[in-house]
C-alpha cells in the first residue's frame, strides 16, 4: 500500500539518502524547521516503513575483498525448492553478503565477497555439487567498480549529485577494534557514539576518533538510507545497456549520473557493457525512460534488457 508523503517529507528522505548520519541540527537548517518537527517526520517515515535504514557504505575491496556477482536461471525447480536453495546458501555459505529473487532473465542473484580466487572457486564447486542439474544458465561477474548515487527522484526541481565509488580501491591496514565497528556500526550509523560503545567496551571518544579515521581513509565511502519503494509507488530496476562502441561512454556516465531516476551505474567485469539501477513509477516510465537512452544515444546502444529485484533473503555490505 502507497502511502502519502508531502514536501517535507521529500525533502527529509533526500538530505538523508545524501547523508543518512547527518545530524537533527543539520537537517532542520536543511528544512527550516525545528529539531523537533525533522524528528517527529524521520519516525513517521519510519513507522510507515518507508525508511528501512539507515546505512553506512563500506568499500570492501579495501578490506582485501573482491566482489562477485553471480545470476541464477534454474529448472524444473519449485517454489518451495527455490526457498530451499536460499537457505542452503544462506547457512553454508558465509561469504554470500546478499540473496535476491529476481524477475525476468534470471531466478536469483549472489553477490559474495571473497579474498583469494581459490576461495571463489571452492564456493561455486559447493554450489555446483548440490544444484548442477537445476541450473539452468548463469552469469559470473566481477561487480567493481561501483558508482553510487544519492537518490533525487523524491523532488521534481535539480538537487546536488553525491558519488559515492567503492569496489576498486587498494587494500588497507585495519585491527580487529575497526572489523568489529564496522560490523556494529554499518547498519545503524544513527545509534550513538555511547550505544557502539557500550557494544564494543571501549571510550565513545574512541568510537567517534575510528569512524573518523575510515571515512578518512575511504573505507566508508557515504552513508544512505534503506528505502521501501512500494510504500512510495516506485519500483526499482537493473537495466543492462549492450553497446556496440565505446566512443560515448562518458557521455552516457554524465547522462546517467544526473537523471533523476538513475541512482547507480555498476562497471562490472562480465556482466553488461554498461549496467544502471533506476527507480520508476510502473513498466510503462521504465520503457519511456530507456526509449530517451535508446533516442540520445541511438548511435551506441545495440540492445537492452531490464530485470528487477523481488526479495532480499539477506542483505549486507551490498545494499544496492
Amino acid at each position: 500500500m502507497t502511502e502519502k508523503i508531502d514536501l517535507y517529507d521529500r525533502k527529509l528522505l533526500y538530505e538523508l539518502d545524501k547523508n543518512s548520519v547527518a545530524s537533527l541540527t543539520e537537517l532542520a537548517k536543511k528544512l527550516r524547521r525545528s529539531k523537533q518537527f525533522v524528528l517527529y517526520r524521520m519516525k513517521k517515515l519510519e513507522e510507515a516503513g518507508i525508511i528501512t535504514g539507515y546505512h553506512a557504505i563500506v568499500d570492501m575491496s579495501k578490506l582485501g575483498y573482491f566482489t562477485f556477482r553471480v545470476y541464477f536461471k534454474f529448472q524444473q525447480m519449485t517454489e518451495k525448492e527455490g526457498k530451499e536453495f536460499v537457505e542452503h546458501v544462506r547457512n553454508n555459505l558465509k561469504q554470500v553478503w546478499t540473496i535476491t529473487s529476481m524477475h525476468g532473465k534470471w531466478d536469483y542473484a549472489l553477490f559474495l565477497g571473497v579474498k583469494t580466487i581459490e576461495e571463489f572457486h571452492k564456493i561455486w564447486e559447493e554450489v555446483m555439487s548440490v544444484y548442477k542439474e537445476n541450473i539452468k544458465a548463469y552469469n559470473i561477474a566481477v561487480y567493481a567498480p561501483i558508482y553510487n548515487f544519492n537518490k533525487t527522484f523524491f523532488l521534481s526541481d535539480s538537487k546536488e549529485n553525491i558519488e559515492r565509488v567503492y569496489g576498486s580501491g587498494e587494500k588497507e591496514k585495519i585491527d580487529d577494534k575497526d572489523w568489529k565497528l564496522i560490523e556494529v556500526y554499518a547498519g545503524n550509523v544513527r545509534q550513538s557514539s555511547l550505544e557502539i560503545a557500550d557494544k564494543l567496551k571501549i571510550s565513545h571518544d574512541t568510537v567517534r576518533k575510528r569512524i573518523k579515521n575510515l571515512e578518512k581513509r575511504k573505507i566508508i565511502v557515504g552513508y544512505k538510507i534503506g528505502l521501501n519503494l512500494e510504500k512510495l509507488g516506485y519500483v526499482s530496476y537493473r537495466v543492462d545497456l549492450q553497446l556496440i562502441s565505446t566512443q560515448r561512454n562518458k557521455e552516457l556516465f554524465d547522462y546517467c549520473r544526473s537523471h533523476r531516476n538513475i541512482y547507480q551505474i555498476n562497471k562490472s567485469i562480465g556482466g553488461a557493457d554498461f549496467e544502471i539501477e533506476v527507480i520508476v513509477k510502473d513498466l510503462e516510465h521504465l520503457i519511456k525512460l530507456i526509449d530517451e537512452i535508446k533516442t540520445k544515444f541511438k548511435d551506441v546502444v545495440n540492445d537492452v534488457e531490464y530485470f528487477s529485484f523481488s526479495t532480499f533473503h539477506v542483505l549486507q555490505y551490498i545494499p544496492d
